[in-house]
């Protein structure tokens, strides 16, 4: 217990790793947002392969699906997702960020959907995926867009939610064996549970686009809206603002560097 870290000392590198993601250019973040976009495709491929093999989306494509996740986080590639966490924590520290938050939000999330975008023409084009894990994923998306927009919503906060924990997490592991059980682990719960995730789901629903299973229209409405929606809501307020709450309304925040931040006013005060 002596080796885990305080509240606070994960707050700290929280945002410490939100003001290194802010002072990027938007260029390099662009890079990095397409990247994680392409990457996190392989959790669709994962689920579509793995399901045609073994009769269809159970335990087995679920325990394949992190993979995507893993890739891209371990990476230091930018999800949308995780972005709900590190840089909203600077915000809450010093409000005068907000702009710049907006402009890191815009950037990742395009360059993250232009990723996702370049991955399912690839695969349906070039018939990468074998007819079979095509299907798989067909049937995936088909019942996701039954959900319906308040459903999705909800079941969206919770990935949100689950996706935001691991950038939080991973601050506070001191070793890359334990960010890779905590991504894992997470990750595992969101197609096991039957969540949602706007990025990587993305992957799975343009894919039936472009074979011509689902218009753009459904993706759009059905899907992209309502998922972006919960995810956002899931990782800011449940995370983000539940863990600097923690910290700041109690006495261990005030042993920290950021001590000087008042819940209230977000002022430094001298010490």
């Amino acid at each position: 217990m002596g080796d885990l870290k305080k509240p606070g000392e994960i707050l700290e590198a929280v945002v410490d790793d939100g003001n290194d993601e802010l002072g990027r250019a938007s260029v390099g973040l662009g890079f990095s947002g397409l990247a994680a976009g392409l990457n996190i495709s392989f959790s669709a491929v994962a689920l579509g392969v793995v399901g045609a093999l073994t009769g269809g989306v159970g335990l087995a494509a679920a325990l394949l699906y992190p993979i995507g996740f893993l890739i891209v986080i371990l990476g230091r590639s930018q999800l949308y997702t995780e972005n709900t966490v590190t840089p909203v924590a600077v915000v809450l520290t010093n409000f005068g960020a907000l702009p710049n938050m907006l402009r890191l939000w815009v950037v990742i999330f395009v360059a993250n959907i232009i990723g996702s975008i370049l991955f399912a023409v690839t695969v349906v084009y070039g018939e990468v995926l074998p007819p079979p894990a095509f299907q798989v994923l067909f049937d995936e998306v088909a019942g996701k867009l039954d959900h319906g927009f308040w459903n999705m919503t909800l079941k969206a906060v919770v990935g949100g939610w689950l996706v935001a924990l691991m950038a939080w997490l991973v601050a506070a592991s001191r070793d890359t064996i334990s960010q890779a059980v905590i991504i894992y682990v997470l990750a595992f719960l969101i197609p096991a549970g039957g969540l949602v995730h706007c990025i990587a789901g993305s992957s799975e629903v343009l894919i039936s686009v472009f074979a011509g299973e689902v218009s753009f229209l459904e993706y759009l409405g059905g899907f992209l809206v309502p998922a972006t929606l919960g995810n956002t809501i899931g990782g800011v307020v449940l995370v983000a603002l539940l863990n600097y709450g923690q910290v700041m309304g109690s006495k261990s925040g005030a042993k920290t560097s950021l001590s000087g931040y008042t819940a209230e006013g977000g002022q430094r005060e001298d010490t």
